[in-house]
């Protein structure tokens, strides 16, 4: 097994459970966050709203989605309801390509979705996918940047290869990369590639899109810690110093996902899940 170099990163804590990771920009970004990919309407926006009652502080939308409207209004909710403030909170949304050809369309886009989620800034904003556009759509997002309208930026999908074309033109460097990451795909090479970069690294879809939830290499090293096949597979993302963003509209997963803070796996159990890699 090729066990991925672990970048040098900043951990501190964002509250009493969660640790977050300090961006090559300064910013801090939780460790854990909610996914919302294909969740829309009023079960998204409870979703929203029940996590950061249960302490998220981190929410992952984008454009494409269609569920930034409802997103905000949860937000704005809990921030009305006094558990949080926006200050406290991590909003990362992406910029959809296709429908942003151009940087002017990119920052565009930026705004709409400033405006969709009632915030005047977002602290970070990712191209969603490496199109052949995309370094277009990089250089609206170094723009909002500049604009002060986005704190940090980055990609999502991009490989070692696309990255390194990305290099060529950007300004700044990306903050993140958002790759598909969970121990069936533990995806090292473009990991090592970002760390070697300073770019942090959020896994989404880490439990394989729900396929893990029961598998017996996991169930058995949770037995032992007393926590399900689940919260293993998220663990294993927080052992690897990445960024996990678990999608549930459910209340129960929400809060199970989000009760992976008080337990660590042994380097024998982080090596058998890294070794599930197809």
């Amino acid at each position: 097994m090729k066990v991925a170099v672990i970048l040098t990163l900043t951990l501190t804590i964002v509250s009493a459970k969660v640790p977050s990771i300090k961006l090559n920009t300064g910013y801090e970004m939780p460790q854990i966050g909610l996914g919302t990919w294909q969740a829309t309407g009023d079960p998204v926006k409870q979703a929203v709203k029940d996590a950061l009652k249960i302490g998220y502080r981190h929410i992952d939308t984008a454009w494409i989605y269609k569920n930034e409207k409802e997103v905000g209004e949860a937000i704005h909710e809990q921030i009305g309801a006094g558990i949080l403030k926006r200050e406290d909170l991590f909003i990362t949304t992406k910029v959809w390509p296709k429908d942003a050809k151009t940087a002017k369309k990119s920052l565009e886009t930026v705004h709409h979705s400033l405006q969709q989620l009632n915030v005047t800034y977002l602290d970070l904003v990712l191209v969603h996918r490496p199109a052949d556009n995309y370094t277009e759509v990089y250089k609206g997002l170094e723009e909002a940047v500049g604009q002060k309208l986005v704190r940090s930026i980055g990609i999502s999908n991009f490989n070692k290869a696309q990255i390194d074309s990305l290099k060529k033109t950007w300004k700044m460097k990306p903050a993140v990369n958002q790759i598909e990451i969970h121990p069936t795909l533990n995806q090292d090479d473009t990991v090592n590639h970002c760390n070697d970069l300073g770019i942090a690294v959020t896994g989404y879809s880490p439990l394989g899109t729900g396929k893990l939830i029961k598998d017996p290499t996991l169930a058995a090293i949770g037995k032992k810690h007393n926590k399900s096949a689940a919260q293993v597979a998220l663990r294993w993302q927080i052992e690897r110093h990445l960024i996990t963003i678990p999608k549930s509209v459910t209340k129960k997963y929400i809060q199970e996902d989000f009760e992976i803070f008080d337990f660590t796996l042994t380097k024998d159990e982080v090596k058998t899940i890294h070794d599930m890699h197809a």
